[in-house]
């Protein structure tokens, strides 16, 4: 055939060209009959390759159809490396640090007991209600519990109750279908009791949820299913809870204000963290703890806190506990030069606002210590402020966002980025 014939000199001129391209190509002539491959399209054939796209693009000679040029891209290795860095992603979202019963700080005999209490119920399927006021560290008691847990190598799912809307946070515990109302993304949403099915469920400030969801959370737990918004179909679920609240629960109770059936169901096993100021032996060691965790974060190298500034320490009551102290601390070590390494009684004063007497140009040194590099500078920034609302609102969040000007939300992102 002529067009053949044609289709064939011109593959003859471009053979050099067409053995070296990369790509795999084949050319048909006009009636689909296969005249020319490449190497790489003969090795993608060996290696069984399915996942391939494809671009054909038909070869003219004096208006007539002469041949079909089709260049192959075998993307199965992609899509394998795809498929692989989401598995490793997936993996990723389930690790966190392990906090464990050891990162709990003090060696004071209630805060002891409560740690042996708190590993009894760890080995146990029971509902946890953590108590304690506000920077006690209830966070990191169910952190720890969860992670000493039988359930350790699932997922520990948490969410502050106080920080969501009533009208959402039904969605985001139980989920909802496609279309369940107005902005529903599609293909719905699986809630967090289902994301925790397996693991443990950390409900945070549960004592700020309306009567509304206290009967929809009440029910989740007695039957152990839960109905997304907009279904008809209960999913059974598989969660182990843990709630934290600061609020004087029995107290709600009695005004009605809190479901007494819910308070049981929840309050199976009941832990109290002690204040601060009920523990203040452990104020050196958990000075010299927070010294550790700051000095890379600060750029700082300090190494040592005197005895005097124990002192100070110590004669303070605390009313933000562990998170107060913290912020204290962190500020101190935020006036200090860079090459001092002692945290002193003064630079206690200086941040508790007691000591005037100090250098007034110790005022700038925060401005001078902070780094050249603007993003490093911005979250010192951030999390000194953070900090100090936190500290002026008493550990509420609510208000704290207030004060900052910033959505609850962005509040809650940013103290979980900057660890505070």
């Amino acid at each position: 055939m002529r067009t053949n014939d044609d289709i064939n000199a011109i593959i003859r001129l471009a053979l050099p060209i067409l053995n070296a391209t990369s790509y795999a190509m084949r050319i048909n002539d006009s009636i689909g009959n296969t005249i020319y491959t490449n190497t790489e399209y003969d090795n993608m054939i060996k290696r069984g390759s399915r996942e391939v796209i494809s671009d054909s693009k038909n070869v003219y000679s004096d208006n007539k159809k002469i041949a079909v040029v089709t260049i192959y891209h075998d993307i199965s290795e992609v899509n394998r490396l795809k498929r692989e860095l989401e598995r490793v992603n997936q993996k990723l979202r389930k690790v966190e640090p392990k906090v464990t019963f050891q990162d709990i700080i003090g060696k004071d005999k209630s805060i002891r007991e409560l740690i042996t209490k708190a590993k009894v119920a760890a080995m146990t399927p029971a509902t946890i209600l953590i108590r304690g006021e506000s920077g006690t560290g209830k966070e990191i008691f169910a952190n720890a519990i969860h992670n000493a847990s039988p359930r350790r190598n699932e997922r520990l799912v948490k969410i502050n109750c106080s920080s969501i809307p009533d009208e959402l946070l039904e969605s985001e515990l139980f989920g909802y279908k496609e279309g369940a109302f107005t902005g529903a993304q599609r293909g719905g949403k699986k809630g967090l009791f289902y994301e925790a099915d397996g693991g443990t469920l950390f409900l945070d400030e549960i004592g700020d949820i309306s009567k509304r969801m206290q009967v929809k959370l009440l029910r989740a737990l007695q039957e152990k299913e839960i109905l997304p918004v907009g279904s008809t179909e209960t999913i059974k679920v598989d969660v182990r809870i843990i709630s934290a609240t600061n609020k004087q629960l029995e107290k709600m109770v009695e005004e009605g204000s809190f479901r007494e059936d819910l308070y049981y169901r929840l309050n199976v096993f009941p832990l109290h963290i002690p204040p601060l100021r009920h523990r203040k032996d452990d104020i050196e060691e958990i000075s010299r703890y927070i010294l550790n965790k700051y000095n890379d974060f600060y750029e700082r190298d300090v190494t040592n806190i005197d005895e005097n500034a124990i002192k100070v320490l110590k004669a303070r009551d605390w009313p933000g506990n562990v998170r107060e102290l913290e912020n204290v601390i962190s500020r101190a070590m935020i006036n200090l030069h860079h090459k001092e390494n002692t945290l002193g009684k003064d630079d206690i004063l200086y941040v508790l606002g007691e000591n005037v007497s100090k250098k007034a140009a110790e005022q700038d040194d925060y401005f001078e210590s902070l780094p050249l590099e603007i993003k490093k500078a911005v979250e010192m920034t951030e999390m000194l402020c953070i900090k100090k609302a936190l500290e002026k609102c008493d550990g509420d969040k609510n208000r704290a966002a207030i004060l900052l000007g910033i959505p609850i939300r962005t509040l809650y992102y940013k103290c979980k980025k900057l660890d505070i």
